[in-house]
């Protein structure tokens, strides 16, 4: 066969993933209905998951491109959009299928406003190919397919991925011309000044902003879950985020955008009137309660303006690791202690998992026992409070003390209350990605 002719595609239609690897597609709808049509389920499957350890691989060389959940499912949709989009390429034989993508498209256009250069995309770009060869060239020799069918597929990939390259400098370049022209692009590099703390004249910086750094300030992050972080989300971002601001009442605010689905915001606040409101406000006013909001204050000058702005991404981060089960706005105050211990979440993981054993499965009956040890410590071993504050009746909290005993024994509970205490308030904080998926061990 000659190589640079179209390979047969029926070993391609063959594809799928292994069964435990598990299909959490993040791609646009419309890109994987058309995949599935030409490839069907079963290749477009075995792409989500070569996508997801090819996004791995990139964001472990390249960490800029992650940073937060937002960002990181940024890179990831693009990835798999371009991975599935390899598949369809290999069936027409066509090396302009890899673009132009809604999801690299979008990608591209945040990198520019992230600051990320253009040689790092081009850098991630060959990292995503070079796992998808090595993907691609595994399955053809597991199959014993013949020497040409590798031959074509390195010298397809090659030619997709470097038509794929120049479309992606060529709208880099583009957005990089119209975002330095930008009012939005000038306003970001003078609050990274003040972030960095390279900025000098703060009073010059404050009547370019509009906005006084020498106040009081409620810093802010909000953003969409990842699953709706796409295509004309920062439109649906503005109007909710002025929507929140008349809520609020007449005020200055700051706004940066991180992304396209993310925005940093500041709010004058010298009364705290406005944390008091955000406080006050149970469901989200932003729409389709798909946004969600961190937000920490007050702090007062440009060290406060910086220091408030560390805190909220902080409780950004514990709200993103909490997932669904996180109210709509995560207040730092309300979870210092666990962002303080999750910074590494390995090692926090560990901690809890040591600490808790059995308790530590993410399952409903070690949920309940969590919840009614967590209770009892913080009531001063009080079991009339305690089931109070459960509203269950006393002789159920005397049984789940008691089962709790039977797994820890007496002496945990007496000399290590303060290590189980804060491990029950980071699970319950921080939920699935630090909780045992397969029963844990038995302690000894």
């Amino acid at each position: 066969m000659d190589a640079a002719e179209p390979a047969e595609p029926d070993w391609l239609l063959d594809l799928a993933p292994r069964k435990d690897d598990p299909v959490e597609p993040l791609s646009d709808a419309p890109t994987r209905t058309l995949a599935v049509t030409e490839l069907g389920d079963g290749p477009v499957a075995w792409a989500v998951v070569t996508a997801r350890r090819a996004a791995d691989h990139i964001l472990e060389l390249l960490p800029a491109f992650g940073g937060d959940l937002a960002a990181e499912q940024l890179l990831r949709r693009a990835v798999e959009s371009t991975t599935i989009a390899v598949l369809r390429a290999f069936l027409s034989g066509d090396p302009e299928t890899l673009w132009p993508g809604t999801e690299p498209a979008d990608a591209t256009n945040s990198y520019v406003r992230r600051g990320i250069s253009m040689d790092s995309v081009i850098r991630g770009i060959h990292l995503c190919q070079e796992t998808i060869t090595a993907s691609l060239l595994d399955e053809i020799d597991r199959r014993g397919r013949p020497v040409t069918d590798a031959q074509h597929a390195n010298e397809l990939l090659f030619r997709c991925f470097d038509l794929f390259s120049a479309n992606i400098a060529a709208r880099y370049s583009l957005e990089a011309e119209q975002w330095s022209q930008s009012t939005a692009a000038i306003r970001a590099e003078l609050i990274d000044k003040v972030l960095s703390g390279t900025a000098v004249d703060g009073q010059q910086i404050s009547s370019a902003l509009d906005y006084q750094l020498d106040g009081s300030h409620l810093a802010g992050v909000i953003w969409l879950d990842p699953s709706h972080a796409q295509a004309g989300a920062q439109d649906e971002l503005d109007a909710a985020l002025d929507t929140l601001d008349r809520k609020l009442g007449q005020h200055h605010s700051l706004r940066r955008w991180a992304d396209l689905s993310t925005v940093h915001i500041w709010h004058e606040d010298p009364d705290g009137n406005i944390y008091q409101a955000l406080r006050k406000i149970n469901e989200s006013p932003l729409p389709s309660r798909r946004a969600r909001m961190a937000i920490a204050g007050q702090e007062t000058g440009m060290e406060g303006f910086r220091s408030s702005h560390t805190r909220a991404l902080s409780a950004a981060r514990v709200a993103n690791f909490s997932g669904q089960q996180a109210a709509w706005i995560t207040d730092y105050a309300d979870i210092e202690l666990v962002a303080l211990i999750s910074t590494d979440l390995d090692m926090t993981r560990s901690f809890i998992r040591r600490m808790l054993g059995p308790l530590a499965h993410d399952d409903q009956r070690a949920a309940e026992l969590r919840e009614t040890l967590e209770v009892y410590l913080d009531v001063q071993r009080s079991i009339t409070q305690a089931a109070r504050r459960l509203h269950t009746h006393r002789n159920t909290v005397v049984y789940r003390i008691k089962k709790i005993e039977e797994i820890f024994g007496t002496d945990r509970l007496k000399n290590h209350s303060l290590e189980l205490g804060v491990a029950l308030r980071a699970t319950s904080s921080l939920g699935a990605p630090v909780l045992f998926t397969r029963p844990p061990p038995t302690t000894t």
